[in-house]
């Protein structure tokens, strides 16, 4: 018993102990007070290890970096490496840098060394390499706004930097920079990096190390320099084509320059008299640059330009990263596309271009942006009286209207190509509109208005759509305005204040060539650092607009390439738009056309500094230069035929016209094709040989929409048999071998598939003779018949009884048109003023050509006309003079804009060309396209 109470008592015991261990986990569990002091402490512990980590992860990435930085190397600190420049065949266009002239530290003089370390290190004689202040500084900022968005170096890093690395910010590069600089200012005294660093800087003109800059910018040494001048040359390398005094912004300059003057009065280097005194000194009276070797010519100059401020603004690096660190530049430029068209603009071998004018054009790739070729100008001079036309923005004229108008319409209200718009009296402030043609045109489709390039219509529809919706869709094809500029209907037609340039407007045009997809226009693919490192151009596409609208565009601006367009004699063999543009008396001319791989502008003109009496160009040829230099550049500078424009989903067709899938299929209305006018015959019997003569008005045919026009002539013999004589493209067509009687001769025009009304006239062919003749017409029609030389003046006067009998005779064959004729030879008179008068020419039968269009066709017989037909020959001559002068159309203005001809100048316009202006800055209308 006593063994049993035991066991019981330690079964007891041990179910205590279990108990309690079992309990004590819950408490734990239950997140009573005494569970938050462990967590804290393994929080503690697990940071600890996780910063040691990092620490051993640092040491080693840097301990890595630094074992893999390259060794100083003294020839490298002092060479300035060149910048090496390649077309897209890896020729190299341009060496920058080669010569450069070395200066001793104990040159400078100290003002201008106090200008540098001002602005860019003003600690440098306090650090050892690393201003770990603006290190701090540096830091905060690449937390807060992301790493590389502000660097922390000092001169010494930046010698270093120039020597041996790219200018990636990469964690590796710093390391290096920062361990290098250590090395450097251990190896080498302060005033010896200092040296280095004036030495290898770039300044722009060419100009490597602060020695060749001073001449170049101030044609001294440098030892000459004061502290204005010596201010100017230390803000140049943070941006050396932005600052440059000759041929940068004024504005940018001189408020580089006033940093730096602020940054040396802080640092007490100079006084606030004298800080005052060098802002108030203009850029242009402090600089005197040096004359221009010869040598220079051989540099292409346009193009470095390019790649230098495409360096800074797209690449996003400093003059300080770009220059003297041996940079490779691989570049699109087609170089023997970019060599022919600057040979053929400079040396007029495709137009002459009179000597007070000029011309720049562009090429671009349509389907990337990159920039295949480029021409400054045909005399865009040298050193400080260079300029870039190509860069400078010129009046777009009627080349704006797809951005302007049409396009918008398109994008926003999806308007289909047959949208109607009415050529009336426009209003712009105040102002009515005109066009370059005379008079308005009445109601048509916008593709007939964009291809005819009228105004009104486009006015219009920058009024419909409106501003925002304008300047948002021009801006987004890369045609931004100016902060200056505030946009109104004038810009539908070109008036603007600023305009474009010549790359702007091929990249604009190409975005309707690439489905509408914008790139910028670039010149860099890529970028290649001395070490062996790359970086590949960051441009991207950019969706600007609907594919369906770019295509509608496209569409419509074929058009003016086609007969009836702005440029008619474009006849390309392949696939191709484009646009001219034209602005008051031709100070600005322009063709901006695209095919599916490569878009083109051209503009000629006079400048502001260089005006033709501020007249603009003159001459036959004015208004087709543009047109035909970009036409002799699409054809010879591309060695394959492009792919034609691919018509995309999203549109549809009905006939000619287009429009978007979704919407409503427009009502497309075939106007009219005008009736030929003054239709007339004339027909020799003994040859039995002729011809059918007739006018017809262009102008009228075009407003209406038609392109081409042919004419279709049938005739009915005297026995009532209809058949087609043929067709003519002209104005004319030969007649033979008439039958005895009367033949009815009908001409109608046809024009895409449709038809005009008819027109008719009569030959009557007299009857063969038997042995009386003349029985019916006993004596009567003999003296009218014998006295051919003096039968006007004496037997005229016996038979006034039958006065107009004999007269109307055949004569009037074109009076047998009866009332038909009447009205359509009275249309022609203002189409063609001197058509009508030929007959008040002939000197014998003036007075009976006069009487006979009178009435009495019908009454006359059919003998009796037979025979004044032989007696009166001069009746026929009516009939073959009307025709030489109906053939030409100059009736038609816009056909002298299309053929080229100088017949539509100011000269013809000069109400139409003040009218034209929206606005004072506003163009007038479009001319001579």
């Amino acid at each position: 018993m006593e063994r049993s109470r035991v066991a019981r008592r330690e079964e007891t015991k041990t179910s205590a102990k279990q108990t309690n261990r079992t309990k004590r986990p819950k408490k734990k569990k239950t997140g009573g007070a005494g569970g938050k002091g462990p967590l804290w402490k393994k929080l503690l512990l697990v940071a600890t290890g996780l910063f040691i980590v990092m620490m051993l992860a640092g040491g080693g990435f840097a301990a890595y970096a630094i074992a893999t930085a390259p060794e100083l190397d003294e020839s490298k600190l002092r060479d300035a490496l060149p910048l090496k420049i390649y077309a897209s065949n890896k020729e190299e266009i341009k060496k920058g840098g080669t010569s450069r002239e070395y200066v001793s530290i104990k040159e400078v003089p100290d003002v201008v060394k106090d200008a540098f370390i001002a602005i860019e290190d003003r600690r440098f004689y306090q650090h050892n390499g690393i201003d770990f202040r603006r290190l701090g500084g540096a830091i905060i900022a690449n937390i807060t706004d992301g790493f590389g968005s502000e660097g922390a170096s000092t001169i010494t890093q930046q010698v270093i930097k120039q020597s041996f690395l790219s200018s990636d910010k990469t964690i590796t590069r710093k390391v290096q920079e920062q361990w290098l600089a250590i090395r450097l200012e251990r190896d080498y005294t302060k005033e010896q990096i200092l040296e280095m660093y004036l030495n290898k800087n770039y300044y722009g003109q060419e100009s490597y190390g602060i020695q060749t800059a001073s001449k170049a910018y101030f044609n001294k040494p440098v030892d000459k320099l004061n502290y204005a001048e010596g201010a100017m040359l230390a803000g140049l390398p943070q941006r050396p084509s932005a600052y440059d005094p000759i041929n940068g912004d004024p504005k940018l300059t001189k408020g580089r320059q006033t940093q730096v003057l602020d940054a040396m009065l802080t640092t007490g280097v100079i006084t606030q008299k004298q800080r005052d005194q060098g802002v108030e000194q203009p850029i242009s009276k402090l600089i005197d640059p040096a004359p221009k070797s010869t040598d220079d010519a051989a540099y292409d100059s346009v193009i470095f330009d390019m790649v230098s401020q495409e360096l800074e603004d797209v690449f996003g690096l400093e003059g300080k990263d770009i220059y003297g660190q041996g940079l490779k530049i691989y570049t699109s430029i087609d170089k023997p596309m970019h060599d022919y068209m600057n040979e053929a603009i400079k040396k007029d071998q495709v137009v002459q271009l009179p000597d007070y004018a000029e011309a720049a054009a562009t090429a671009v790739n349509t389907q990337t942006g990159e920039i295949l070729g480029i021409v400054d100008g045909k005399n865009p001079g040298t050193g400080t009286s260079r300029r870039n036309f190509a860069k400078e923005p010129h009046q777009p004229g009627s080349s704006a209207k797809p951005f302007f108008a049409y396009g918008p319409a398109i994008e926003n209200e999806k308007w289909s190509t047959a949208k109607m718009l009415t050529d009336q009296e426009t209003e712009v402030n105040g102002k009515n509109i005109g066009n370059y043609y005379d008079g308005y045109r009445g109601t048509n489709t916008i593709r007939n208005w964009l291809k005819i390039s009228a105004n009104t219509p486009a006015i219009q529809t920058y009024q419909q759509i409106g501003d925002d919706a304008v300047e948002s869709f021009a801006a987004k094809s890369g045609l931004s305005l100016k902060e200056d500029e505030s946009i109104s209907p004038a810009y539908a037609i070109g008036g603007m204040k600023h305009g474009f340039n010549t790359t702007q407007m091929a990249s604009a045009y190409a975005t309707l060539g690439n489905g509408g997809d914008y790139i910028k226009p670039h010149i860099i693919k890529t970028i290649e650092y001395s070490d062996g490192s790359k970086i590949k151009s960051p441009v991207k596409p950019k969706k600007a607009m609907e594919d369906y609208t770019a295509y509608m565009l496209t569409d419509m601006l074929r058009d003016v390439l086609k007969p009836g367009g702005t440029f008619p004699s474009a006849a390309l063999a392949f696939d191709a738009a484009g646009k001219t543009g034209t602005t008051n008396a031709y100070k600005d001319v322009w063709f901006a056309g695209y095919t599916s791989d490569v878009s083109i502008s051209v503009w000629t003109g006079t400048t502001k500094s260089g005006n033709n009496n501020e007249l603009g160009l003159s001459g036959p040829t004015n208004s087709t230069m543009a047109q035909n230099i970009w036409k002799d550049f699409v054809t010879k500078t591309r060695d394959r035929t492009p792919a034609p424009f691919e018509q995309p989903s999203s549109v549809l067709s009905i006939g000619d016209e287009l429009y978007v899938k979704g919407t409503k299929e427009p009502v497309v209305e075939k106007k009219a094709v005008p009736a030929p006018t003054g239709l007339q015959a004339s027909y020799n019997e003994e040859s039995e040989s002729g011809e059918l003569t007739w006018s017809y008005n262009d102008s009228a045919l075009r407003t209406n929409g038609y392109d081409s026009v042919s004419f279709e002539v049938s005739m009915t013999d005297p026995d009532g048999q209809q058949s087609v004589l043929g067709t003519s493209s002209t104005n004319r067509i030969g007649i033979s071998g008439l039958d005895p009687g009367r033949t009815t001769f009908t001409v109608v025009a046809k024009a895409s598939g449709e038809q005009s009304g008819p027109v008719s006239t009569t030959v009557t062919v007299a009857e063969v003779e038997t042995e009386e003749p003349t029985e019916d017409e006993p004596t009567t029609d003999e003296p009218a018949t014998d006295e051919p030389a003096t039968d006007e003046p004496t037997t005229d006067e016996p038979t006034t009884d039958e006065p107009t009998t004999d007269e109307p005779t055949t004569d009037e064959p074109t009076t047998d048109e009866p009332t038909t004729d009447e009205p359509t030879t009275d249309e022609p008179t203002t189409d063609e003023p001197t058509t009508d008068e030929p007959t008040t020419d002939e000197p014998t039968t003036d007075e009976p050509t006069t009487d006979e269009p009178t009435t009495d066709e019908p009454t006359t017989d059919e003998p009796t006309t037979d025979e004044p037909t032989t007696d009166e020959p001069t009746t026929d001559e009516p009939a073959t003079d009307e025709p030489a002068t109906d053939e030409p159309t100059t009736d038609e203005p816009a056909d002298d804009e299309n053929s080229g001809a100088s017949t539509q100048s100011e000269n013809n316009r000069p109400a139409n060309g003040n009218q034209g202006r929206g606005n004072d800055n506003a163009p007038a209308p479009e001319e001579t396209e």
